[in-house]
């Protein structure tokens, strides 16, 4: 959670900055910007700081998991990054989505189930959805949490499909979800999908109320990458497979800069 930041404004405000400007211009970083941040704490406050400056609304958050060495050291299990209004799709059946990626930076697909909040937990909506992870900062996973923290959290864009009626039942049974990219199989899982979501859902929660974020009815919730975080190009087409609840078709394009 957020807790009071060690480096200085200027320091902030140059990373913002430097991580907003190969945003808007659709272009790419070599590395991370200077020095990292020494805490999620400061990872999160440039990220505050981005976020504002950006100038457009929020509609939703990814949630992802740290790595377990990353983890011990940095005290939080999950990660959070803004989900912009403007790069959230929605499918149409089974047609092929043309999503948008830093073509010189990287990129990531990622099956995910997408929660909705509702006035109550019970109010809940859940839809299955494909995640782009994509980031101007060349190797981000690489460089590690306090890096994808400070660009968004590696967030280029959400692809949300068909809703899971009832899904409270329905994702009682064991769910199984494949993942292709370019025809091979790169990924499958079988999985508690209530307990996939669970997990995320509380962070979320606890993280706003810690960093002043306002969480309204409506809110977009992706969850965490079901089958693995899979590396793809401009040009990679992917096939997501999520069983009886429908599958996602997407084609990666390189992202134009934007105003």
């Amino acid at each position: 959670m957020a807790t009071a930041s060690k480096i200085d404004n200027d320091r902030i405000t140059e990373v913002s900055k430097t991580l907003l400007d190969a945003r808007r211009h659709a272009g790419s970083l070599p590395g991370f910007p200077g020095e990292l941040p020494p805490t999620l704490a400061d990872a999160y406050a440039i990220q505050a700081l981005s976020r504002a400056d950006f100038g457009h609304p929020v509609s939703g958050w990814k949630v992802g998991g740290i790595p377990p060495a990353q983890a011990e050291v940095l005290g939080a299990n999950f990660l959070a990054g803004p989900i912009f209004a403007h790069q959230v799709v929605h499918a149409d059946g089974e047609a092929i989505v043309h999503m948008p990626v830093f073509a010189d930076g990287g990129a990531a697909i990622e099956p995910e189930f997408v929660l909705r909040l509702g006035e109550t937990r019970a109010d809940d909506r859940v839809f299955i959805g494909v995640e782009i992870a994509s980031s101007p900062i060349v190797g981000i996973n690489q460089i590690g949490a306090l890096a994808v923290v400070c660009d968004f959290g590696n967030n280029r864009g959400l692809l949300v499909g068909p809703e899971i009626e009832n899904w409270v039942e329905r994702l009682a049974e064991p769910v199984t979800v494949k993942s292709y990219i370019d025809g091979e199989e790169v990924g499958a899982r079988e999985l508690d999908g209530i307990a996939q979501m669970a997990g995320p859902r509380d962070f979320l929660i606890e993280h706003a109320a810690s960093s002043d974020i306002d969480l309204p009815v409506g809110t977009l919730i992706s969850t965490g990458a079901i089958t693995g975080i899979h590396d793809a190009v401009v040009g990679a087409s992917s096939t997501l497979d999520f069983g009886e609840f429908g599958k996602l078709n997407i084609e990666l394009v390189a992202a134009d800069p934007e105003a």
